[in-house]
């Protein structure tokens, strides 16, 4: 024989002897009543099952395994009969957790076994809703370990108490809704949307109250859902609103800029300065707001936009108070308005000036024959010493 061959051989040789002869246990549909969930301490339980055994190499189970069947149902009752070819064979109830089904019980030869069990018991209490295990059937070894698990049923078990605090608390949640969105409404904020997703939460709410456990948590999902998208849509109608504010507060701050500049000649005013900077965070916060409006997120278009107008706000705020400093500056005397009168003046005096020119032109001519004459007249220049009497007539010179 080739090595090849012998190693093929050997194996199958190995196979049939690491591997001994067993039997193999099937489990049924196991009919568990109420189906559904279960009430917590109140709903009482019952299964229904049957196991079949196939056997190899003509016995029906091993003797030295066993048949463990386990249950969380409170006050359990096991009942069951082993039937053989047939025949039913029952066995006292067992009132315990676990079941235990010896190897020396089930072991027979070239006989057509199964066995069926009935439980009853009452659904756990429990302070957290959550799954249970109604019934499991499994086999085990000589030292009691679970060596394999035949059939598991579990079924949920609910707090009644507990799903009342959910139904409450998303109440709460919805009773608050209904008063953000008057606010909002009475803002003049636009909350048709809100409305609408508030009226489904409102009928998830309602369907919650008289359906079962596991119906009653989607519907109250459905509702905390519903609630979320309300505000989505709030934020939405508050943060355009917002964005718009943001926009007039700017534009008046703009105004007010241009004026300082224009009519007050304040373009380089350094207490112009700052104001223009903050006018300029403002702005930028308020694109960012409508970018974030844009792509749908309303909740931080929201935020951006309540920073962004009070940023306008404070920048518009600026300019006002720089408009009171610059009237209250003290001014110079105000001349009168002579716009009306200008005309007149101008023609008193270019009159004036004309007069003035033709009295020295008169003055002018007379001075030729009486430049010595004047001397007559210093008879009063001194008093100490009188001049003596002229005997030529006093005004010949004069002609």
């Amino acid at each position: 024989m080739k090595t090849g061959s012998l190693i093929i051989f050997l194996s199958i040789i190995f196979c049939f002897i690491a591997i001994p002869a067993m039997a193999s246990v099937e489990v049924g549909h196991v009919n568990i009543k109420p189906s559904g969930d279960l009430e917590s301490g109140k709903s009482n339980v019952t299964a229904d099952l049957q196991m079949s055994f196939i056997s190899v190499g003509g016995e029906t189970f091993p003797s030295d395994e066993s048949i463990s069947l386990k249950t969380e149902l409170e006050n359990p009752v096991w009942t069951y009969s082993i039937i053989l070819d047939g025949v039913e064979n029952p066995r006292p109830a067992v009132s315990k957790k676990q079941l235990d089904l010896s190897g020396w019980e089930l072991s027979y030869e070239n006989v057509d076994e199964s066995v069926k069990v009935n439980l009853k018991g009452m659904a756990p209490k429990v302070d957290s809703s959550r799954q249970i295990e109604v019934v499991s059937v499994n086999v085990a070894t000589p030292g009691g370990r679970v060596k394999e698990t035949v059939k598991n049923v579990t079924a949920f078990v609910t707090n009644p108490g507990e799903l009342k605090g959910d139904i409450t608390s998303v109440k709460e949640s919805y009773s608050k809704l209904e008063k953000d969105i008057a606010q909002n409404k009475a803002d003049g904020i636009d909350v048709s949307k809100a409305e609408a997703k508030a009226k489904e939460a409102l009928n998830s709410l309602n369907s919650a109250a008289g359906a079962s456990y596991s119906n009653a948590q989607v519907y109250i999902k459905n509702a905390n859902t519903f609630i979320k998208d309300a505000y989505s849509m709030l934020d939405m109608g508050v943060s355009q609103k917002a964005i718009n504010e943001v926009k007039e507060a700017i534009d008046k701050t703009d105004e007010w800029i241009n004026y300082f500049k224009t009519e007050k000649e304040m373009g380089s005013d350094p207490r112009l300065a700052p104001i223009i900077t903050k006018r300029e965070f403002a702005a930028e916060d308020a694109s960012d707001a409508k970018e974030l409006f844009d792509a749908g997120k309303y909740t931080d278009a929201r935020k951006k936009a309540e920073e962004a107008y009070q940023k306008a706000n404070e920048v518009f705020e600026a300019t006002q108070e720089l408009q009171t400093e610059v009237e209250s500056a003290p001014k110079g005397p105000e001349l009168p308005d002579i716009s009306g009168i200008i005309p007149y003046i101008v023609g008193i005096i270019v009159v004036a000036i004309v007069g003035f020119i033709l009295y020295r032109v008169m003055k002018n001519r007379g001075g030729k024959g009486g430049g010595k004459g004047g001397g007559g007249g210093g008879s009063f220049g001194s008093r100490d010493k009188p001049r003596k009497k002229s005997t030529v007539h006093q005004y010949d010179e004069l002609f």
